[in-house]
């Protein structure tokens, strides 16, 4: 992990969530950046594999506020046919709270119906900046 960051760093790229994970003999490293398309170029240029069928993979960002908590948000997923692969939280706040990082079954459609329900679907521009 340490010495993926350490390109990336040097690339000057921004981090906004990872995770990390086992995977038998591998790990699995997954991340929010500000340039998805540059931190791929810079990773594989180091020799690092990409999981080329997931690379750049779209994921929704939502706010969780004391209204809209992780519970909710799950559920709205749920109850519409669509299930959550992996989740994360954010490292940076927006508006003093987190940001729940999902890579759900069908995003648009995720996204579509969360923001119908009244939660706040985030988009890169509010990630930026704050670092």
């Amino acid at each position: 992990m340490s010495e993926v960051m350490s390109y990336i760093d040097k690339s000057k790229i921004k981090v906004f969530a990872l995770s990390i994970a086992e995977a038998g003999e591998y790990g699995l490293i997954r991340l929010i950046v500000d340039d998805p398309e540059d931190a791929s170029k810079v990773l594989e240029s180091a020799g690092f594999n990409l999981a080329k069928s997931r690379r750049n993979t779209e994921v929704t960002a939502v706010l969780t506020t004391e209204k809209e908590t992780i519970s909710k948000v799950t559920k709205i997923i749920g109850e519409n046919g669509m299930n959550i692969e992996y989740a994360y939280t954010s490292s940076i706040p927006v508006d003093g709270k987190l940001a729940l990082i999902l890579r759900v079954t069908d995003t648009e459609k995720a996204e579509r119906i969360l923001k119908e329900k009244g939660v706040r679907v985030l988009s890169p521009d509010d990630f930026k900046g704050r670092l």
